[in-house]
Order: C-alpha cells, then structure tokens, then sequence
C-alpha cells in the first residue's frame, strides 16, 4: 500500500511539474505580443514588386499614437498608390527585446494597433520637439507635422523647409535635392514623404524626385 501511495504521489508531483512547465513555456511564447514589444525596422506598403517603402512614415504615425491608437492601412496613411486597382498589403518587419524577428502583414483597409509597437525618437528624427509647435497656419487649417527626403536609411528631415515653403495656407514644392540643399542618398531614386493635417485630417503623401508635391 505504501509502494502505492508513494508511486501515486510522484505521479502526481511529476504531472504539476509538467503543467507548471508547460504554463511557464505558454507565457514566455506569448511576451512577444505584448504592448510595446516590437520595434519596427522595416514597413512596404504595395503589391507584389509594386512597393513603396513606408518605413519612416510608419514610425512616425507609431510615435503620435495614431488616430485613437490605430492606424488605418489605406493610400491616404500610407503615402500613396503604388498598384492602383490592386489589393495592397502593408508588410512591417519588427524585432522584439529578445532580438527575434518577425514580420506583420495587414491588408489594404485594416488597421495597425499602435500598442504592439514601439518607436524611439532617434530611430527617425533628432530635431527637438517644441511644445505648441503646429507646423503650419492654423488659421488655413493646413499644418506640416513631418517630412523626409531621401531613400529608407538615408534620409534628411525637411520638416523646417517645407513650412517655410508655404504660401497662403498652401504648399507647392518641386521634389530635387535643390528644394532642401541636399542629398542623402547620391544616385538613388529619393521619395518625398509628407505627414500633414488639413482641417483636421491627418494624411501623408509621398512624390518620387523629379515631380511635385501640392497640397491641399
């Protein structure tokens, strides 16, 4: 009987320890997922090779939080059409604390729940931020909050020049290194991105170098 019992009782000791093993596997799986865990490192929105990248522009609508803390996958958001009439995907590759990569994939008209991400300031613009700063004529309703000019990893924060380039409430610019006194990526096709709100939309557009931009 004692034989028994004590076979029992190992039996059972054994199965807790399984259990415990197996929740504590089950948790640290799943801590990939939690708020914040994921920084991105590339974003491509488009179909098949017909893709923009959208890494800065990502990262800069991850930091303001989005619109109540999504990001609508659209052309508007996302700078552009890069495949008209096609069903476009937003691809964002991130890495978690752990160094592990992985990539997240939203169709064309979902959204990105801004708390699975995490962007540090550095990562896309070191000017210093200024509390009240609107980045346009209010007034106009038209406000520039960012811009990049440049190729992803090689760009140059034009955020300054574009609100000094607006004339009554409007902004019409001409996409060359002439515009903004330089180039970050000599040789590369560069891309000017615009983060912007008018009347209180917040949309973005992007031109390849060589058209322009005008807006609204």
């Amino acid at each position: 009987m004692k034989t028994n019992r004590r076979q029992a009782m190992w039996v059972a000791i054994a199965a807790t320890v399984m259990v415990c093993g197996t929740l504590l596997s089950v948790k640290s799986s799943g801590q990939d997922d939690r708020p914040g865990g994921w920084q991105v490192t590339r974003a491509e929105y488009g179909w098949h090779e017909r893709q923009n990248d959208v890494t800065d522009l990502l990262r800069d609508l991850i930091s303001r939080g989005g619109v109540e803390g999504r990001i609508a996958v659209n052309n508007q958001t996302m700078g552009g059409d890069p495949a008209v009439a096609q069903d476009k995907v937003l691809k964002i590759v991130a890495r978690n604390r752990e160094g592990q990569e992985r990539e997240f994939l939203y169709k064309e008209g979902s959204f990105v729940d801004v708390a699975m991400f995490v962007v540090r300031r550095d990562d896309w613009d070191d000017r210093p931020r200024q509390n009240g700063d609107r980045g346009g004529d209010e007034r106009a309703g038209v406000w520039i909050i960012r811009g990049y000019w440049g190729v992803q990893g090689r760009t140059v924060n034009v955020t300054d020049a574009l609100r000094g380039m607006q004339r009554d409430g409007r902004l019409v610019v001409r996409a060359n290194n002439q515009a903004f006194g330089a180039d970050p990526a000599p040789g590369a096709d560069k891309v000017l991105i615009v983060v912007y709100r008018v009347q209180g939309q917040e949309t973005a557009t992007a031109v390849r170098e060589g058209n322009t931009l005008a807006i609204p």
